[in-house]
Formats: structure tokens, sequence, C-alpha cells
């Protein structure tokens, strides 16, 4: 008979094995990193117009509007825009080049991309591009904030720690990364888009599914459009900016291009972009992975206003002031139904493992694999024991 505080559950896992496939799984994903890592700088350093490789005394420049190619001369420059990159700067045809947000390398061993574009929209002169931005198991997070949002172990309800178990607690959270980026006309214009603002709209047939899960209090929002009817603005739980023009944002209020926190609202001037990641409560009974969510959603509206630096007020303030003057640039980016149907069709098909092995690499595959087994027998345990 156990003491009280003890363990009355022995978790059957066989550490040796689980070591040795950790240990295993680590060194491969950290080789695959340092891959990786060669692999995306080989892949961007090279001149659009001639393929010229960078060196460190001949860097390449930008195109100062898109920031999605590189020359290595002037006349470069001159000579593709004028064959091919004028189309493509101005219809938003790339996103800019950026390691958070690489939608063009595929690693060795994988078959796909590392961000996905799931829907791209453009208006006067603002695009924005909407990738997932969850975790590689596709399910939805059982807790928001991801991994940030996880409590300590010794100050978690029972109920959190229930969440913390891999698939035991359906989730709720469906986690999008939005990368908004300013190509105004001419010298371009400032411009601040309000992440606070950007909502995630349903299709009509996913507003009744995603309303089942509606949790009480919850602040939704419904739109009436026309020839479609009432749809649903699925409710924002979080969120956050995590990089400005490529750089990752650890502290918001130390970003000068921060004007208010509360909404993560960022000044873009030309050619600048911000990345969010944005959470929104899409889980029910019908819906639990990223997929199932995604399926049902119609399009993601982003909020941008001219900047005014003279304006009083905040943004939650500002924002619907603009509107009233009708001086909000919505940019309505429509979510492509085949290309979320071809990013997820593996786990469709052929279950989780495959899906992870074939985006992310068979070592992640593995190493996911005998954790989250680990995790699940050692979060029994714990919650055995408080049982005692």
């Amino acid at each position: 008979m156990s003491n009280k505080g003890s363990f009355n559950y022995v978790p059957k896992v066989d550490t040796n094995e689980l070591m040795a496939t950790s240990n295993a799984g680590i060194a491969a994903i950290r080789a695959g990193l340092d891959e990786k890592r060669a692999f995306t700088k080989e892949a961007k350093l090279s001149c659009d117009a001639c393929r010229k490789q960078e060196t460190s005394a001949s860097p390449l420049q930008a195109c100062s509007r898109c920031r999605s190619v590189r020359y290595c001369s002037r006349a470069c420059q001159t000579a593709h825009f004028k064959t091919a990159h004028k189309r493509a700067c101005a219809s938003f045809e790339e996103p800019p080049l950026c390691r958070a947000f690489n939608t063009k390398v595929v690693l060795p061993g994988c078959s796909y991309p590392e961000h996905p574009v799931f829907a791209c929209g453009v208006s006067e002169g603002m695009g924005a591009w909407i990738s997932a931005g969850g975790t590689i198991d596709c399910r939805l997070a059982t807790l928001p904030g991801g991994i940030k949002g996880r409590p300590e172990k010794e100050s978690a309800t029972v109920g959190q720690m229930m969440a913390m178990i891999p698939g035991l607690t359906p989730g709720k959270y469906l986690s999008m990364t939005v990368l908004v980026q300013n190509r105004t006309p001419g010298k371009g214009r400032p411009m601040v888009v309000v992440g606070m603002g950007i909502v995630a709209f349903a299709s009509p047939k996913g507003t009744p599914i995603f309303m089942e899960g509606k949790e009480p209090g919850e602040r939704s929002t419904t739109v009436d459009y026309p020839h479609l009817g009432r749809v649903l603005g699925l409710a924002k739980v979080s969120v956050q900016l995590t990089h400005f023009n490529g750089k990752a944002i650890k502290n918001p209020a130390t970003c000068p291009a921060v004007k208010d926190v509360a909404m993560s609202a960022v000044l873009l001037n030309l050619g600048d972009y911000a990345m969010f990641t944005i959470e929104f409560r899409a889980g029910g009974p019908r819906v639990a992975l990223d997929f199932e969510a995604l399926e049902l959603l119609a399009h993601v509206i982003v909020p941008a206003i001219p900047y005014d630096p003279h304006a009083v007020g905040s943004y939650a303030q500002l924002l619907p002031r603009a509107a009233a003057r009708d001086e909000v640039c919505e940019i309505q980016a429509r979510i492509d139904q085949d290309a979320v149907d071809a990013w997820y069709r593996d786990y469709k098909i052929k279950g989780e493992e495959a899906y992870i092995a074939s985006h992310y690499g068979e070592a992640r595959a593995n190493m996911i694999g005998s954790g989250n087994q680990a995790l699940s027998e050692m979060m029994k345990a714990m919650m055995s024991n408080m049982r005692i």
C-alpha cells in the first residue's frame, strides 16, 4: 500500500528505449536544423537576375518595396524589373523573404515547404498572407498561448494537467500566422496594421458548426453578407506580434514600430512587414483538428489605417473612427481550400505520423511518437498521485 504523497501508478515506459530514441531523435533534429540553416541561406543568397552568389564583399540588395527578391547590382535590378518583377511586385505574387515565413524551401527528406500559404489578399497596396500556426500534430490547442500558455507543474490545476496530455482533451484554439506588408504606390504611405482587429470569418456551412462550441461569455461577431447570409467572425483569444521585418520580437513595447501594445498596432512604412500569431476559439463537438477548422473558414480580414502621428487615443478608438470616415483598408484574404486539402492530405489518408514525417522529417515523427507516449504516461502518474 502506498503512503500519502507517493505514486501508486507505475508508468509502463521502457526508459532505456525512450532515452535512446529521444537522444537519437534530438541528434537527428539538430543535424536537420543545421542543414536547414545552410540550405535556407544558400537558397536566398543569389541574384534573382543573374544568379550570382553573394559574398561578404558584395552583399545582395533587396527590392525596397517587396523584399522578396535580391540583386547584385542596379543594372540587374533594372533589367529584371522590366522583364519580370514589375508585375510580381505589384501583385504581391510572393511574400518577403523571411526565415520565419519561408514558403519555398523544402528540406531534404520532406515533401512540403515549411510554411504553406492558405490565403493571400491585397487591397490598396497592402497585402497579407495566412499560414498555419499550430502544432505539428494538427490538434487544436487545449490551452491558449501554446507552450508559453502552459502553467508550471506545481501551480497547474487538474483540468490544466489533463489538457496537457496529448489527445486526451479535445482542443479549442486554432492558431494562424499572418504576415502583413506595405507596398503602397509611389513613395509609399505609412499605414498602421491593427492586429487586434484581424478577424477570421466562417463560411455559411461553418457558422453553425463553430457555434456548437461557443463558450459562456465568448465575444464573437456576426456579419450579414450579400448572397451568403449571416456568418460568424471567430472569437479571438490572443494576438501576438512575433516578427518585424524578419526580426523576432520578444517585447513589443521595445519595438519603435509598435504604436499600441494592447491592440498590437504596428506602423508599416514602404516595404515593412509584420508577422502575427493569432488564436481563435474554433473547437467544438465536430472540430478538433486544425484542418477541420480551416475547412470551415471563408476568409480573414486584416485592417490597416493611414498613420497620423498627431492622432489622440488608443487604436481601440482610432480604428472605429477611421471606419466611420471610410478610411480603413480592409485586406480580405480568402481561404484557398485546395491548398488546405493539399497540405493536410497525408494526415487524412495516412495518419498523423505519416503527415509529420512528410512535412517535418522522420526523426521528428519518431520523436513525437515516443515523447507523446512518455508524456501521457507521466501525466497519468501525476494525476493518480493527486487522487491519493
